[in-house]
């Protein structure tokens, strides 16, 4: 068993001994079939960069007349294909680094700075088709709608391309100009119009003017809608920032200029304009302030837009100059002979109703008014306010709504207060002093119910209120004091003797009698041939006026001519008994008849 052994041990180790001399045999000749391999795939790989080099050098006769030619407009895919091999030839000569293939390399360059040129008039061609002037309805109803065009999708493919090239192709391509050159053009002719008409409406447009009619809020929409269409279509086209922004400024300037030209030429017009006349700046204050600032301070971080700004703040200027100038109206000052423009019938005054009625307007706009009466302050409108004002904007804060209606109640308030002091010294114009007091009668009671009365009720308080019914009820009995001569005539002149009244009288109590009547008569024409000539418009007050005087005069004088119409004061009664009590109470009711 052992002897068996061994012969297998031995038939194994002979079996190993074999092996390595085959492996020794087969070595050498494994190592040169690698060899043989790598070499043959070097020859393949020289061979086919040999033709790659082969077909770049044939490249710029191949493609010459293609890229001359410049792109098909329809199509400009194949075009770009065919720049994107010169590249990759240029890239594969220059890789090679053979000396004999500079010229070759030049001419592809070439090629390229042609092809680009022709890219860069494309360009041109494309802005300019998608930068014709837009009417006013679509400035309007559009906003990003304006770019979303099959051509505008080109325009940025094609700008993507070339500014993605620049580095590649070694040619820098700078749309800055062509940019500004078209797209300003495009901005002003699409918004000269606009200018044209807010240079031919505002001048006419007065104290007859309707809140959101102002030709230049439509312009304020429009060049900020077209301001930020602008914006958006800069940054599909322009991918550097700084070439970005530089092209926005200048594309802007231009329709930006004109736009704030207008707008100075607005606030000339509203300075020359009685302060009554200017509603139209509320509108425009009002219109920027809600919809554009938040914008243009915005853009203004990348374009300088303060001139905006500046524009906006002239007009609240002219706004703040004008409550001065209403108050100075206010306090007559600006009146050089008082008297001269008193009605001759002591119908509320002009002030008076030009005054309310500003207050109107002033509450209507009164989410304006209110941050400029912060930006001045507790009787800054008594003061005319200088530019200098407008630079500390940091006074109008958030939150500041309850400040502003204090400010805006005390503003009106105090209009009140100077005007009452006014009208007193007004109604001293008046010889008559029953002219006068009417006068006052109709002014303050024509304030009463319009600070009673909506809008103005909201900002005035019962205090106020209360102030003028003491007012008015002053004026009232000032008035009824205008008739105590004829209450006089009427008094009681009965004679009692022995606790019976006389049946026949002495010949100076006939003639006392006479007077009476004749001074009645003397007092009661002349008051009612004046006062027919006086006016009370409001009719309730006028009915109360009248009513007054009759509850007084012609019980009196019914009493008094029952008394002694039927004695023998007078042998002639008809000389001296010229109405009876009817008669009387209508030439009463004839008082203060508005005239046609």
């Amino acid at each position: 068993m052992n002897g068996l052994s061994d012969k297998l041990v031995n038939i194994l180790d002979s079996f190993d001994g074999r092996l390595l001399k085959l492996e020794a045999s087969i070595l050498p000749i494994h190592k040169s079939t690698q060899n043989l391999t790598k070499l043959a795939n070097n020859i393949d790989a020289t061979l086919k960069e040999t033709e790659n080099i082969v077909d770049c050098l044939n490249m710029p006769s191949k493609e010459e007349a293609y890229i001359l030619k410049g792109p098909d407009e329809n199509n400009v895919l194949p075009y770009l294909k065919a720049m994107g091999r010169l590249k990759d030839g240029v890239d594969a000569i220059e890789k090679s680094q053979l000396r004999s293939c500079e010229k070759t390399t030049y001419q592809m360059k070439q090629l390229l700075k042609a092809g680009m040129l022709h890219l860069e008039t494309l360009f041109r061609k494309w802005l300019s088709a998608v930068s014709n002037p837009v009417d006013i309805n679509t400035m309007l109803n559009s906003n990003s709608e304006m770019m979303t065009t099959a051509s505008m999708k080109q325009l940025s493919q094609l700008s993507t391309y070339i500014s993605s090239s620049e580095k590649e192709i070694g040619y820098s391509v700078d749309f800055t100009k062509p940019y500004i050159d078209i797209r300003s053009s495009f901005l002003q002719r699409s918004l000269h119009p606009l200018s044209q008409s807010v240079q031919l409406s505002e001048k006419h447009q007065g104290s007859s003017y309707e809140r959101g009619s102002s030709e230049f809020l439509k312009y304020t929409e429009c060049y900020t809608k077209m301001l930020e269409s602008e914006y958006k279509f800069a940054q599909q086209i322009m991918g550097n920032e700084q070439r970005r922004a530089a092209a926005l400024k200048g594309s802007i300037v231009p329709a930006t200029v004109e736009y704030i030209a207008a707008g100075k030429q607005l606030n000339a017009v509203a300075k020359r304009l009685n302060y009554t006349e200017t509603t139209f700046v509320f509108d425009i204050i009002e219109k920027f302030d809600r919809e554009c600032i938040s914008y243009v301070e915005e853009l203004s971080h990348i374009v300088s837009l303060h001139d905006i700004q500046d524009m906006i703040n002239s007009f609240k200027l002219t706004v703040l100059r004008n409550f001065y100038e209403f108050m100075e109206d206010v306090r007559g000052r600006k009146e050089v002979s008082q008297p001269t423009n008193l009605s001759s019938d002591g119908t509320v005054h002009e002030m008076t109703s030009n005054t309310l009625n500003y207050f109107k307007r002033l509450y209507i706009w009164r989410d304006t008014v209110e941050p400029l009466l912060v930006l001045i302050g507790d009787g800054g409108w008594n003061n005319m306010p200088s530019p200098q004002i407008m630079n500390d904007t940091s006074r109008i804060q958030q939150g500041e709504s309850a400040i502003g209606a204090a400010l805006l109640q005390k503003f009106f308030v105090d209009a009140l207060d100077q005007m009452t002091v006014a009208l007193q010294l007004k109604s001293r114009g008046y010889k008559k002093q029953t002219l006068a007091t009417l006068f006052l009668l109709n002014n303050y009671n024509h304030i009463l119910r319009q600070i009673r009365s909506p809008p103005l009720n909201a900002i005035f308080d019962d205090g106020s209120e209360m102030k003028f019914g003491k007012l008015v009820k002053k004026q009232l009995d000032a008035y009824q004091e205008s008739w105590k001569p004829c209450v006089e005539n009427l008094m009681d002149v009965t004679y009692v003797r022995g606790g019976a009244i006389k049946s026949s009288m002495g010949s100076q109590e006939r003639q006392l009698i006479k007077e009476r009547f004749k001074n009645f008569n003397t007092e009661f024409e002349e008051i009612a041939r004046a006062q027919q000539t006086y006016a009370i418009p409001d009719t309730e007050l006028r009915n109360q006026v009248i009513r007054d005087v009759k509850n007084v005069l012609v019980p009196m004088y019914g009493r008094f001519l029952d008394k002694y119409q039927n004695t023998d004061f007078t042998k002639n009664p008809a000389k001296y008994i010229r109405y009876d009590k009817d008669k009387v109470d209508r030439m009463i009711s004839h008082l203060f008849e508005p005239t046609a």
